[in-house]
């Protein structure tokens, strides 16, 4: 495993970038990159200030390729060791999926196999136009691990997931957003704009009501929420942060959020 990072951090103020930095390898998700993909959604946990975290690609060739295919022989070759695989890029997308924080993806280049997968699993999804996605898994032989397929199925239906996936074949931003693939598509000149002014509203809003939002929705698509409310309900009818924003309603001013 190589020991030079394969991601980058950014700050500005509330939002944090976390950027796949291997445009050598179209991004690819090695083991090393998903260690540093988990443990920068840990950070930004940590982290109070930071109230979104926009996952990226570098380059504008791919925002994230599957598994690096230097390690696909090893990682493959038996049906043990493939399950072993999934259930680590598993820990990947569970890690995003219950973050607080919530994640954009910034799809800035082609997202096809995993990097359309890593996309599903966080909270948003903007792409820049003439991007494509596709899982080309029947292409290859490759099967999808039971968390793919249930991310693909919740997101777009059985009838959409069983083309992309019998088909291989690709879909232009256009149709990804028709399909819900992906949530907005904004063209070249205007992309980092979008996306800057996409994660500004997210960080405007209450920590606690945002992370609340996303912890009952993700909920609702596995058919828990009972298991959580309870908790949500606590944070925040208890929260300084709610009493702000009635205040600031009130007041007919903009309300400024501690996260508490």
């Amino acid at each position: 495993m190589s020991t030079a990072p394969h991601t980058t951090w950014r700050e500005a103020g509330a939002v944090a970038t976390v950027m796949i930095d291997r445009p050598s390898t179209r991004n690819a998700l090695a083991l090393q990159t998903i260690d540093e993909l988990r443990a920068a959604v840990a950070r930004a946990e940590d982290d109070p200030a930071i109230r979104v975290l926009v996952l990226t690609g570098a380059g504008d060739r791919a925002f994230a390729s599957g598994a690096d295919l230097n390690e696909i022989p090893d990682a493959m070759d038996t049906p043990e060791k493939a399950a072993a695989y999934d259930e680590t890029v598993a820990g990947l997308y569970r890690a995003l999926l219950g973050s607080p924080v919530p994640v954009v993806a910034r799809i800035q280049g082609h997202a096809i196999g995993g990097g359309l997968l890593l996309a599903l699993a966080c909270d948003l999804r903007i792409c820049r136009a003439g991007v494509k996605v596709g899982l080309p898994v029947s292409r290859i032989g490759l099967m999808l691990s039971p968390l793919e397929h249930k991310l693909l199925v919740d997101q777009i239906g059985p009838s959409r997931a069983k083309w992309l996936l019998l088909t291989g074949r690709r879909l232009e931003a256009a149709e990804a957003a028709t399909w819900g693939l992906v949530d907005m598509i904004a063209e070249e000149a205007g992309f980092d704009a979008a996306v800057e002014a996409l994660a500004a509203d997210i960080a405007s809003g209450a920590p606690l009501a945002v992370a609340a939002a996303k912890k009952l929705i993700t909920a609702a698509a596995v058919g828990s929420m009972d298991d959580i409310a309870e908790d949500c309900y606590r944070d925040i009818y208890t929260s300084a942060d709610l009493k702000e924003g009635l205040a600031a309603l009130a007041e007919r001013r903009k309300p400024v959020f501690q996260g508490r």
